[in-house]
């Protein structure tokens, strides 16, 4: 009798583990990367209600001992992002049109971030975690882009990049996430992009002989807010709100001087202007070290190209506009420099800081990846794509030209840099100023946004 007993105790054992196998196997969710394509890839991923949604990253060394595909069907135990899942509205406005799954993977496939000098997708994390942290500081329910039908929030900008840092230690060994897991907003106008570095220029920190024209720091008198109804820069002068002395005040009339602005004195003119120009700088120092001049503020005047004013009064030819034929012209007409470069009225000032250049958004810029943009179009930290035609330099001149295409982050404004056009961080130094200063190109440029982030809302 103990023995049946025993053989039926087993027995009901052995069909209480074959349920709760089942009841186990009726839990795996399965669905497809995209809702318009049923042939797409599916992804699968076990439920497991005491799990957080998004597991912790894997590290890199872990990928490349063990890389983990996240497409691959029956994959459970290893899938560390959540599935895809489409959104049922995809926005579209009269400057951005999302592209479609298919033409999202073919613009993914050009992607090549060996071309804007990057060894993996991992050295994307310090550049995307700056971004970041300025879009954290905006309110997460206001808009961070308005256009007639579409209207993005910070909040989205931010879920965005949160989710392309996960991401990123999955990028080196299936690129294709990418373009599965966010909508790419192509731009109905293709912007003009421009580029633009930080030039070194010889300085001194004190006056001294052949340093003689000044570098100004912030003046104390400079405000700025709202004036009549719009935010301007501007001064109080005996209780009347005026406007903040234009570049010939400063220059040609040297109302700073003696006021102890000066915060380093520079030995050519034309080098501060142009230095005004790409907003940030380095000294060389006479003993050979250097030190940075970061933005600070600006007059809020208009700006004027030097060579069309110098091209507008027929001094130089069209074609022959750059800082060099500037400055050659001017080794010949040095009485004529200041009042000619005093009709550009806009003026930068400066400070003094033992940092990287920074950008808008108050962070180091990155070369190759930062973008200054019109944050009333691109949204001050957005996630890009791009891809132009920019030159080769060898011996500190132009010799042909090569493709990039990569990814880019909006971390910078300038004063030229409106409606649809872009300006293309290169780097620091005279070796890489050719390349910025004749990168003049129609580029493609992606708003890249996180489906779940449209589906959040």
């Amino acid at each position: 009798m103990s023995w049946r007993t025993a053989r039926w105790l087993v027995a009901v054992v052995c069909l209480a583990v074959l349920l709760a196998c089942v009841k186990r196997g009726g839990d795996t969710i399965v669905e497809t990367s995209s809702a318009s394509d049923p042939a797409a890839p599916v992804e699968v991923v076990e439920q497991c209600p005491e799990q957080p949604e998004t597991l912790p990253k894997p590290q890199p060394e872990m990928l490349a001992v063990q890389p983990v595909s996240l497409v691959q069907p029956r994959i459970t135990s290893a899938l560390t992002l959540r599935p895809v899942r489409e959104p049922a509205f995809v926005p579209a406005c009269d400057m951005f049109f999302p592209l479609s799954n298919v033409e999202g993977v073919a613009s993914n496939a050009k992607i090549d971030i060996k071309s804007q000098g990057l060894t993996s997708w991992n050295s994307l994390v310090d550049p995307v975690q700056r971004s970041l942290e300025y879009a954290l500081n905006m309110p997460k329910n206001t808009p961070a882009l308005v256009r007639p039908g579409m209207v993005l929030t910070w909040g989205q900008v931010v879920q965005s990049l949160e989710e392309f840092l996960d991401l990123l230690p999955y990028l080196d060994n299936d690129p294709e996430l990418l373009a599965r897991r966010f909508v790419w907003y192509g731009m109905r106008k293709k912007p003009v992009m421009t580029g633009y570095y930080t030039p070194e220029i010889e300085g001194s920190l004190t006056r001294r002989p052949g340093y003689d024209f000044p570098i100004y720091g912030v003046p104390s008198d400079l405000r700025y807010g709202k004036v009549r109804g719009f935010k301007q820069f501007y001064r109080v002068e005996k209780g009347r709100v005026l406007p903040y002395y234009e570049r010939g005040d400063m220059d040609v009339r040297k109302v700073l001087a003696g006021q102890g602005l000066e915060i380093a004195w520079a030995k050519d003119p034309v080098d501060v202007f142009y230095m005004q120009v790409e907003g940030c700088g380095r000294l060389r120092l006479p003993d050979g070290t250097t030190s940075n001049l970061l933005y600070g503020a600006k007059n809020g005047h208009g700006f004027r190209s030097l060579g069309r004013i110098l091209h507008a009064k027929g001094l130089l030819p069209k074609g022959k506009l750059s800082k060099e034929h500037v400055k050659a012209y001017f080794a010949k007409h040095p009485e004529q420099m200041f009042q000619l470069m005093a009709e550009n009225r806009s003026y930068v000032f400066f400070r003094l800081e033992n940092s990287p250049p920074e950008g808008t958004i108050g962070k180091p810029l990155t070369p190759m990846v930062s973008l200054a943009t019109d944050r009333k179009l691109l949204p001050l930290g957005s996630l890009l794509a791009f891809e132009a035609e920019i030159p080769e330099a060898k011996d500190g001149r132009p010799v042909g030209k090569r493709t990039i295409a990569g990814i880019g982050l909006a971390q910078d404004t300038g004063t030229a840099i409106k409606g649809s056009r872009v300006d293309y961080y290169i780097g620091e130094g005279s070796a890489v100023e050719p390349i910025a200063n004749n990168i003049m190109t129609e580029a493609t440029v992606y708003l890249l946004i996180s489906k779940e982030a449209l589906i959040n809302g």
